[in-house]
């Protein structure tokens, strides 16, 4: 019984600093997700421009928690092995909440970016719609793709064959973007494939960090279980 308490104890250490590491690994995402939807924020609702805001909150939440999880496993203070439990508890709720809210709304997503595009598309250049357009430029010239579903697409904004120089690869020496030098792959669908990769990494990354959660506040009810059995020992 001895043995099991002590290896109970430093496994729930070791849990600890997982979770230290796990909300350092959070923070890494959602920063690198909102640098990755930035670009996109004329295109995408402000739900999913806040994913990486909650996620920042929950690996700041996990990172506060982890600390006080290893001082109670540290110094054996059964209330703070409580309260780590249940605020641990409640993140891990609040990252199945959010794979859930990730997943549920990719379709609605994907709708309201291509109402955007096809509605900015034709405001190209436009006095009044500046930000549109260098929305426009910025991600033609980033992800490499041109227009919603390829280069025709700007035909009827352009009413010629020439393009915006940012769905060029390369500019010829005339000054003149072409069908012939630019992307062929449509944003949209650039969009959609980031989209679910970033679906993918917040959806997993929740439910694994779920799991080490899961099993970190199971052994800190049994640590606080075994300290409360050692007190009325003596």
């Amino acid at each position: 019984m001895a043995i099991c308490t002590f290896l109970g104890k430093y496994i729930l250490y070791l849990f600890n600093l997982l979770c230290l590491i796990s909300s350092v690994g959070i923070l890494s995402i959602a920063f690198i997700i909102n640098h990755k939807l930035y670009k996109w924020s004329n295109f995408i609702s402000t739900e999913l421009i806040t994913t990486p805001q909650i996620l920042l909150a929950i690996g700041i939440g996990l990172l506060i928690i982890s600390i006080i999880g290893l001082c109670g496993v540290l110094r054996d203070i059964g209330w703070l092995l409580t309260l780590f439990s249940i605020l641990l508890t409640i993140v891990l709720i609040g990252e199945l909440i959010l794979s859930g809210f990730v997943y549920y709304m990719g379709g609605e997503i994907k709708e309201y970016a291509l109402n955007q595009m096809n509605h900015t598309i034709s405001a190209y250049n436009k006095t009044g719609y500046e930000a549109s357009t260098q929305t426009w430029n910025l991600i033609q010239s980033d992800i490499e793709c041109c227009g919603i579903y390829g280069p025709k697409d700007w035909e009827p904004v352009t009413h010629s064959n020439k393009l915006p120089t940012s769905c060029c690869y390369a500019i010829p020496l005339d000054g003149f973007c072409t069908d012939i030098e630019s992307y062929k792959d449509g944003c949209f669908k650039k969009f959609e494939s980031i989209l679910e990769e970033n679906s993918e990494i917040i959806i997993w990354t929740a439910i694994g960090f779920a799991l080490v959660q899961l099993f970190a506040v199971f052994l800190a009810c049994c640590r606080k279980c075994s300290l409360h059995k050692e007190y009325e020992t003596v």
